[in-house]
């Protein structure tokens, strides 16, 4: 849904799409046509796409972006976020309140990315490495003394 609120913003006439990111250095039109095409190609892997790690690691990249270039503004100080356009206005909340809510959720994203990657991959890691472990305190302790 913010894909499609970014595609649509990004044709729209407002003043904020004529400007350049402070951030990234280049038009707000192109970045957000740009990262809306790239949500929905996210958004379609992670539909069609049969492993979980995969997936994991698709919203987790997706996820760090999004709180990187957050953060990033942060830093610069920059209080202009375009992301979901003039969209945000016509919800009934009040003003900057959509905004925190969609860093939560891309912090929430993130959060449960990394926590299934943990259940994935590093579960099986550390199953190897305790296999390893047992392997070699059973050589040891084989050994006559």
């Amino acid at each position: 849904m913010t894909a499609l609120a970014k595609l649509y913003a990004a044709t729209g006439d407002a003043k904020v799409l004529q400007l350049q990111d402070e951030l990234l250095r280049i038009g707000y039109r192109p970045l957000m046509i740009s990262v809306g095409l790239l949500e929905i190609v996210v958004a379609l892997f992670l539909c069609k796409s049969r492993s979980d790690l995969k997936r994991c690691l698709a919203l987790l990249w997706l996820s760090g972006n999004f709180l990187l270039y957050h953060f990033g503004d942060y830093i610069l100080g920059v209080h202009l976020c375009p992301c979901l356009g003039h969209l945000t206005d016509r919800l009934p909340l009040p003003k900057g309140l959509a905004e925190v809510l969609f860093q939560f959720l891309a912090l929430y994203w993130f959060l449960a990315s990394l926590n299934m990657l943990w259940r994935e991959w590093g579960s099986v890691q550390w199953a190897r490495l305790l296999q390893f472990r047992n392997r070699l305190f059973r050589r040891t302790s084989a050994r006559p003394v």
